[in-house]
């Protein structure tokens, strides 16, 4: 409940909504009881989720808007791994996918991904989707919380902050419930897809993958990365954008505000790229468990980069999907982005982002001419 009031007061003071977040906080509530017996349920019904082995998950991590969303939908092609819908992590249990499973889909227009600009980041309830939003439906904390509302009143660097991107501050106990939810749902994903494989795309352990090696020693990490140029303002478009169709942002808060959560917004982005690379460097990540590929890359050389994925990730691929990369490859010669994120949208200048962030061009030998 503490985390309704958090976010309830954020919103009152800076979108200036009385009522209306009380109906998605009952909503919210709803979804909460149902996906609650349901996954007790699945205990009854569907006991042999428990026994279902997590055999060296996949998780692709990077910045938001770095090309892990196209890469996680593309590399389901090739089989043998389960990834969630977004429908599917409001409701896990297995048992209410079954009951369920031919009534929410067709729910668009109480769809939380319908803020979302298509031109940004095309999702629907039966779009695959990033696994970050498990955690926020199920607790309405973490980054999501933080970046879409919290971020609007606070600073980053504060214990909030820190804390909700489970930077430091987060008990064992409440490190241990993390984990604990999501085995427990990809288990069952695993289950009801008959998958061997997880495949999970989170941006949020990008910030804590001490923990997630520690928990996984045998996983694979694909780290995704792109231009900070390109790739912050990037982000903060999508958010900004979900943000003014749902709150009408730029007209309803303060310039003081603005100001503070794009700022904010920098600030987190750039951690998240900082924290990688230290980690990176430090050798603290063992090379066995890291494939790192270069959003250009993904662009300009898709074929070769997926075989080079497809063979650390342990993926015999089908002749179908090879097929499949061959001709996705030849429609991106000709693609055209039709979405603009110039950095002065947000006033941020690309000189100081190639300067606070200039490590990350000489790590990953990254042009710096984006902008």
């Amino acid at each position: 409940m503490g985390h309704y009031v958090r976010l309830y007061r954020t919103i009152n003071k800076t979108f200036r909504y009385y009522f209306r977040p009380l109906g998605t906080f009952a909503a919210l509530q709803i979804r909460q009881v149902v996906s609650a017996t349901t996954l007790g349920l699945d205990h009854v019904f569907y006991p042999r989720h428990r026994k279902q082995p997590i055999d060296r998950p996949i998780f692709i991590i990077g910045n938001p808007r770095s090309g892990t969303t196209f890469l996680h939908r593309l590399l389901l092609g090739a089989g043998d791994m389960a990834a969630f819908e977004l429908w599917e992590m409001l409701f896990p249990a297995i048992t209410a996918r079954k009951l369920l499973g031919g009534i929410v889909p067709r729910l668009d227009r109480i769809n939380p991904a319908r803020y979302h600009p298509s031109d940004v980041h095309d999702t629907s309830l039966r779009g695959i989707e990033t696994d970050d939003v498990a955690w926020f439906f199920r607790t309405l904390d973490g980054p999501f919380a933080w970046a879409y509302f919290l971020a609007w009143q606070d600073t980053w660097g504060s214990e909030l902050s820190r804390h909700e991107f489970g930077i430091e501050g987060v008990s064992a106990r409440e490190e241990s419930r993390f984990f604990r939810y999501h085995e427990a749902i990809w288990r069952r994903n695993l289950t009801y897809k008959r998958a061997n494989r997880i495949l999970a795309k989170t941006s949020m352990l990008t910030l804590r993958l001490d923990s997630l090696l520690k928990r996984y020693p045998d996983c694979k990490l694909v780290y995704v990365i792109r231009d900070p140029v390109e790739v912050i303002p990037s982000g903060m478009s999508l958010l900004a954008g979900v943000l003014e169709n749902g709150y009408d942002i730029w007209n309803r808060t303060s310039d003081d505000d603005q100001k503070r959560w794009l700022e904010n917004l920098y600030q987190a982005s750039a951690e998240m790229l900082r924290s990688f690379h230290e980690a990176n460097s430090s050798g603290r990540i063992p090379e066995k468990n890291l494939c790192i590929v270069r959003y250009t890359d993904l662009l300009q050389d898709l074929e070769p980069t997926m075989k080079r994925i497809l063979d650390f990730i342990e993926v015999e691929p089908s002749q179908a999907f090879v097929e499949e990369i061959r001709a996705q490859a030849e429609r991106q010669r000709t693609y055209k982005s039709k979405h603009q994120h110039s950095p002065e949208k947000f006033d941020l200048d690309p000189e100081r982002i190639r300067q606070d962030l200039g490590f990350v061009y000489d790590a990953f030998k990254l042009s710096d001419q984006a902008g």
